[in-house]
């Protein structure tokens, strides 16, 4: 990696962590460049649009990371086992938060989310459509009949909430993330239930 290339790195992994840590109206270009340990003027360089611009980037990035992850999971899904696959899909988001950068992004995107554009805003619900679209294609590959697809579309989207729900009460109500206080077996039961639908 180029000495630019880390820097902007530098400047954005202080930025997610001050933003996630006071909001980013309670966060000065100041306190990011001095925690940074940059001059006055570099985070222009690198974000001419200020910290607004560093805001934007920190959430596209995380967005992008949790939907490749999904992405992965989803390539070759069998009938076998469907219901493992499913919870390791589930597991598969929730890794995307063991590390500060998931979290703090995911804080971020949540507690920001008014001061997205709408085109940003647009582009938020249609990543989340698109995870939502991979997962009944992967249902597809278990059940074909051609009768089944619109049925299968909402199982993705029951599915999807089910992750979302948890996710939202885990890390923002019960601010835990403490996988081993979730409640996976019940994860696991409404995700039978679901499937029963199939």
């Amino acid at each position: 990696m180029k000495k630019s290339d880390q820097q902007r790195q530098n400047i954005i992994d202080v930025g997610r962590t001050l933003f996630a840590e006071k909001g980013y109206a309670g966060t000065s270009t100041r306190m990011i460049n001095e925690r940074a340990g940059i001059a006055e003027g570099l985070l222009y360089y690198y974000f001419p649009q200020g910290k607004r611009q560093l805001l934007d980037t920190i959430v596209h990035e995380g967005i992008v990371a949790r939907k490749n992850m999904a992405e992965i999971q989803l390539k070759n899904w069998r009938a076998d086992n469907l219901e493992d696959r499913i919870m390791s899909l589930f597991h598969t988001f929730w890794k995307s938060f063991d590390n500060d950068a998931g979290y703090q992004s995911f804080l971020i995107t949540i507690r920001e989310r008014t001061l997205l554009s709408d085109e940003q805003s647009q582009w938020l619900i249609n990543t989340i459509d698109s995870v939502k679209k991979q997962i009944a294609m992967a249902l597809r590959e278990v059940d074909s009949r051609p009768e089944r697809q619109e049925r299968l579309a909402d199982i993705a989207q029951l599915l999807m909430s089910i992750f979302q729900r948890t996710l939202y009460d885990e890390l923002l109500i019960r601010d835990s993330r403490n996988p081993a206080a979730m409640d996976r077996e019940g994860v696991r039961r409404e995700i039978r239930l679901i499937l029963e639908l199939m």
